[in-house]
């Protein structure tokens, strides 16, 4: 039965029109507000919902850094004084050098890249490893893609001294452009922000390769640096023209056995310049050594070599490759490295050296290639080192052998090598 005119309503009623109006009855608990933040429960008036979320959110934020430490470690995200900032674990510019000797020679640190700590939580995940698997961790890389990465972190503080973990995303990225500037090639800057990322992720810090901005600015890198390969082939004739331009650009007798020695092989032998030549005399343990190639005796005279470190041996299981004599040709890889190694008598240590027992060089060899190249009257800037590898899956292509023996033959994980060979159309 209504009330009366000039009635308040019942108690009961009230409380029955409040639910109908507001969806909350008077059993579930208030929301906590400000109070400054006024909603009027009358009957009449309609809810600010705007208002009352955002009291909500504000309710639900997380505690201040100078809030109780007990309150903060009662919340399920952690807080700011939860965990040790990376300035504080990590090390300097002038320390940085020295953990990355350790990292990529196989001599992690004993703990995290820190000068100090002052808890236990902020220590890296390395710290907490096994003797064992430190040394499993180590072994991951090959010991030539370790110095590959050195020396890519050799040039970012080269290119910046002052800098320090973990690198900032601006930092990386205008490194990338310096890359781009010097002309080097979007998969060779995309091994060097690789050898920045491995470090990142190795201790567990934030990895700047993997922002956006980072990611995108590698992409405009292949957009605007994708240029076709200027490179060609050294081909059988060309390899014999430069043999005997050996003989006019190299005045050192013991020299031009080298050298003669080691086009050869890297033509027949599909080698990378890279796996029998150093770039720093670190890499010479690295590199194709002595006592992994030998001659068999007999009619069918051979050598073999077995490679250890090349660059898709990832699972680092050893290669042996068969190299047979031409014994009418007066361009035969074995003769000429029979030839080498009797003259320098040489039983340990990588396999080209010079006179005095030191490594050859990368450098040392593209610069006699390039005088050889000119005297022939080629250019250089389109006969490199890798043109003998070039040569190889080409003179193998035109012989008719199929695209999986010449990628078995050149050690390729995939298909690349096609983009290598480069067969003259036929003169009708």
């Amino acid at each position: 039965m209504p009330p009366k005119r000039g009635q308040k309503p019942s108690t009961q009623t009230r409380s029955k029109k409040r639910k109908t109006n507001s969806g909350i009855s008077e059993s579930t608990p208030p929301v906590p507000m400000d109070a400054d933040l006024q909603i009027n429960t009358q009957p009449t008036s309609a809810i600010d919902y705007d208002k009352l979320a955002l009291a909500i959110l504000k309710h639900s934020a997380p505690a201040p850094a100078n809030e109780s430490p007990a309150l903060i470690a009662c919340s399920n995200t952690p807080g700011p004084s939860s965990m040790s900032s990376p300035q504080d674990s990590l090390p300097t510019s002038t320390g940085l050098g020295d953990l990355l000797d350790k990292v990529f020679t196989g001599s992690l640190p004993d703990s995290s890249p820190s000068t100090s700590h002052t808890d236990g939580g902020s220590q890296g995940p390395i710290s907490s490893l096994t003797p064992i698997c430190q040394k499993l961790l180590s072994s991951a890389l090959s010991p030539s893609s370790s110095l590959a990465y050195r020396r890519s972190w050799s040039l970012l503080l080269t290119w910046k001294p002052q800098i320090s973990l973990p690198v900032s995303v601006i930092d990386i990225c205008n490194f990338i452009g310096h890359l781009f500037l010097q002309n080097y090639s979007p998969s060779t800057i995309l091994s060097h922000i690789s050898a920045v990322s491995f470090v990142h992720k190795l201790y567990n810090i934030l990895d700047p390769t993997q922002a956006f901005v980072t990611k995108k600015i590698l992409k405009g890198c292949q957009s605007l640096g994708s240029r076709k390969d200027a490179r060609l082939p050294i081909t059988g004739p060309i390899l014999q023209q430069i043999i005997a331009a050996l003989d006019h650009t190299v005045s050192q007798y013991s020299l031009r056995l080298l050298l003669r020695a080691l086009f050869l092989l890297a033509f027949h032998a599909f080698l990378r310049l890279g796996e029998i030549t150093v770039k720093s005399l670190k890499a010479k343990n690295c590199v194709l050594q002595r006592s992994d190639v030998t001659f068999s005796k007999g009619p069918s005279r051979a050598v073999q070599i077995i490679m250890r470190d090349y660059k898709t041996n990832k699972h680092h299981t050893p290669l042996i490759i068969s190299v047979q004599a031409c014994p009418d040709s007066t361009y035969c890889p074995v003769t000429a490295l029979f030839n080498y190694i009797q003259w320098y008598k040489h039983t340990t240590g990588p396999l080209f050296q010079t006179i005095d027992g030191l490594p050859v060089t990368y450098s040392m060899v593209t610069s006699q290639l390039k005088s050889a190249i000119q005297f022939i009257g080629l250019s250089p800037e389109q006969f490199k080192g890798h043109s003998f590898r070039i040569g190889a899956a080409t003179h193998a292509a035109s012989m008719g052998f199929s695209d999986q023996v010449i990628q078995k033959m050149g050690r390729w994980n995939s298909d690349a090598f096609k983009h290598y060979i480069r067969i003259q159309s036929f003169k009708l």
